[in-house]
Parts: C-alpha cells; sequence; structure tokens
C-alpha cells in the first residue's frame, strides 16, 4: 500500500495528552507548526512539512529511494477470467460434503421451528439435521442450475432474481403464483 502525507490535516496538538497540551499552552509559544486561520496568528503561516507533529522536532534528510529496473519486479500471475471459476466448479462437484455451513444452518432451522411449529416440538436429533441439510442443498443447486439456463436462453450469463422466479414457476417449486 503506498504511503501518502497529511501534513495539511495534522493539528499540532493531535498526538499529545490534555496534561501535556495545558502545560504546553500555559509556558508559552511552542515550536509545533500551527494551521492557517488559527486564532491569534496572521493568515500567512502555514505547516513546515520538516517538523514533525508528535515530537516537535526536524527530520532528517530524506533518503533517495532506490528504484529497482521495471524488468526485475515479478507481476503477479492472473489467469484469464473464467478460468478460476471453472476450476472451482470441477473442485466442487468432485467433493461430496455439504456446502451450508451446518451451525448456521441448525440456527436457521430451530427459528422456523420455533415460528411455525407447535410449542412442544423443539428439538431435532443429529440425523434429522443432517438429512434436511442435503435435501436443502440438493434442492439450491437444481434451483441454480435451472436459474442458470434461464439466464442463458435470455442470452445473459449474469444470474437475476427474474431467472430464480422463472425457474421456481416453471418447475413448480416453491409457493404457487
Amino acid at each position: 500500500m503506498a504511503r501518502t502525507k497529511h501534513f495539511a490535516t495534522r493539528s499540532g496538538s493531535g498526538n499529545r495528552t490534555d496534561a501535556n497540551a495545558s502545560s504546553s499552552q500555559a509556558a508559552g509559544p511552542t515550536t509545533t507548526p500551527t494551521t492557517r486561520g488559527t486564532e491569534g496568528g496572521d493568515n500567512t503561516q502555514q505547516i513546515n512539512p520538516t517538523t514533525s507533529p508528535a515530537t516537535g522536532g526536524t527530520r532528517g534528510p530524506r533518503r533517495a529511494r532506490q528504484a529497482m529496473p521495471r524488468g526485475s519486479q515479478k507481476k503477479p500471475y492472473r489467469f484469464k477470467p473464467g478460468t478460476v471459476a471453472l476450476r472451482e466448479i470441477r473442485h466442487f462437484q468432485k467433493q461430496t460434503n455439504l456446502l451450508i455451513p451446518a451451525a448456521s444452518f441448525i440456527r436457521q432451522v430451530r427459528s422456523i421451528t420455533h415460528a411455525l411449529a407447535p410449542p412442544q416440538i423443539n428439538r431435532w436429533t443429529a440425523e434429522a439435521l443432517v438429512a434436511l441439510q442435503e435435501a436443502a442443498e440438493d434442492y439450491l443447486v437444481g434451483l441454480f442450475s435451472d436459474s442458470m439456463l434461464c439466464a442463458i436462453h435470455a442470452r445473459r450469463v449474469t444470474l437475476m432474481r427474474k431467472d430464480f422466479e422463472l425457474a421456481r414457476r416453471l418447475g413448480g417449486k416453491g409457493r404457487p403464483w
């Protein structure tokens, strides 16, 4: 990340504590730079970039950076657009584990159960939760693939909400319209 200088926006007493600020004001004028338009000073005074507001001192002479030739800087390799996406698709199609985090899925199931089920039904077995998660992920994968077909049919590669709505409507999935 590039380093930037913000000398014009710093205030002289910004890095000092209140005790130091009050004692330095009582002692008289300080060596810290003041900004333009402060009360009691004239408007021509500007910040001196060689003084440090934190220490009040001056910095040493600037060292020139050793510029490396352009050819020696290694540029990070970038894959063509879509290559990494296809690699991820192959990777996830080979896997058999569940993709939705189990804790958040269980939390959502419990909140839905609490809202819709009678009060005496409040416990789930681990096997039931795993079966429910597998069914939910299978439904979502099918919905995504049908929605992608709808987007491709519309000569687009971006999935939109209307693709999901059309896929649900044509497939008879979800609530009826």
